[in-house]
């Protein structure tokens, strides 16, 4: 048995609730055992580790990456890398970019979308210690149509007879959860991201045979009516979630908001390279830097957006939440602008878009995200009973902070793996403390 105490400055539930104070976790065999005010801690004999100046959280979830992308400046390079990519070539990218979440303090991932299932056995040589990482839940190639969006991924099916056998087939070959593109997307050129690509009844299809085979289903969908088939299909999680109409304006009944609300359905809010951009402070730095490539970026990001503001941008994301919508943040790193390790780029957008702290913040990326991915009886929460996946951050935070910070040290499954940007020998990080 092993078992030691963690002395917290400050604790992140992942609940949603007030951010606790000079608080001490007791982890035990891998597993939180007891969390209890530090005035109460009678260590005795077990070890206590000093974090009394930091803040300690549940490990980020991160619900919306694709690991074998490459995060290049343009949709047409990462494309190129993932279509002419060989198989080692991309699992190498995909190991490299597992570790590279994890050093950005993200214990889990959904990966919704890969090619070839190589990010399956990317998750098997991580669970079986073979390489570092954070858990992975792993889509496979997304279900699309015939030249829909990521169909260079290798799925794409046009009836209801060949949805029912590419689900089927990705459930045999061991994914976790099914993908499915409800709509067209930027990354894929010409397959018209302001449209759906599948009937209602076509997703239903989708989702009765994931279900029935024990998976969830995450649809893309960035149209209003795109967004309405996938709800009402009865998918899990709506990625992007994003209502534009045919004509590209922002458009979001209240009809919608009820059936997104009613039927439980789960949004999923993922703040890329585009939104990061458009951050308060990297519009000051583009006005001022010299840097072509940083100024490129805000121009991309400025030209893309419907507001020109990322407040404006997610308007529609808050009458939805203030609604009552169940919705997770993400970050969908592997797309333009949106490198694996900056998780923390990605909250911080999400308090600007949705106006709220760094604790809301990370229990959208925690606690939330693990009840959308079903896996909230294991991880997602400092609670007793969970799975010490935990990240410490360098700054105090309270109930109002609008910065996490940065990350300091990475535990998963009860032991560091990650301390001030290095990953610990992974043999180590894992049977124990160094």
């Amino acid at each position: 048995m092993t078992e030691h105490w963690i002395h917290c400055g400050a604790v992140v539930v992942g609940d949603g609730r007030q951010v606790l104070t000079d608080v001490g976790i007791l982890v035990r065999d891998g597993r939180i055992a007891s969390l209890e005010p530090w005035a109460a801690v009678e260590p005795g004999a077990s070890p206590v580790i000093d974090h009394s100046r930091h803040t300690v959280c549940p490990g980020f979830i991160d619900l919306h990456v694709h690991l074998l992308f490459t995060s290049d400046v343009d949709h047409a390079i990462t494309r190129g890398a993932v279509e002419e990519g060989t198989p080692s070539q991309l699992a190498l990218t995909g190991a490299r970019n597992a570790v590279e979440c994890l050093l950005g303090g993200i214990t889990t991932v959904r990966d919704c979308g890969d090619t070839a299932f190589i990010t399956l056995d990317i998750r098997d040589a991580i669970e079986a210690r073979q390489i570092p990482g954070p858990r992975i839940l792993a889509a496979g190639p997304p279900v699309t149509t015939t030249g829909g969006h990521l169909h260079w991924c290798g799925n794409a099916a046009d009836s209801h007879d060949e949805l029912r056998k590419a689900t089927r087939a990705s459930c045999a070959r061991g994914v976790d959860l099914i993908k499915v593109m409800a709509s067209g997307g930027n990354m894929t050129h010409g397959s018209n991201p302001r449209l759906p690509q599948f009937s209602e009844s076509e997703l239903e299809t989708v989702v009765a045979e994931a279900h029935r085979l024990g998976r969830r289903v995450a649809a893309h969908a960035l149209n209003t009516a795109a967004i309405q088939r996938a709800t009402v299909a009865g998918v899990d999680t709506l990625e992007h979630c994003i209502p534009h109409a045919v004509n590209g304006q922002l458009e979001l009944p209240d009809s919608l908001i009820f059936d997104i609300v009613e039927r439980q359905t789960w949004v999923v809010l993922t703040m890329a390279g585009l939104a990061r951009r458009l951050l308060p402070e990297f519009e000051d730095e583009a006005h001022t830097t010299q840097d072509p490539a940083k100024q490129n970026e805000y121009s991309v990001a400025r030209n893309m957006s419907d507001t020109g503001s990322i407040v404006g941008d997610h308007e529609w994301a808050r009458r939805l939440r203030d609604a009552g919508a169940r919705m997770a943040l993400a970050s969908d790193a592997g797309v333009r602008f949106t490198p694996f390790r900056r998780f923390d780029l990605s909250l911080r957008a999400g308090m600007v878009a949705l106006q709220i702290s760094a604790a809301t913040a990370i229990a959208l990326a925690t606690g939330c995200a693990a009840q959308a991915a079903g896996i909230d009886d294991q991880v997602g929460y400092v609670k007793a009973g969970y799975r010490a996946d935990l990240v410490v951050l360098d700054e105090l935070l309270n109930d109002t902070s609008t910065a996490v910070g940065n990350v300091v040290e990475v535990w998963r499954d009860g032991a560091p793996v990650v301390r001030n940007g290095a990953i610990l020998g992974w043999d180590d990080g894992v049977n124990g403390l160094d």
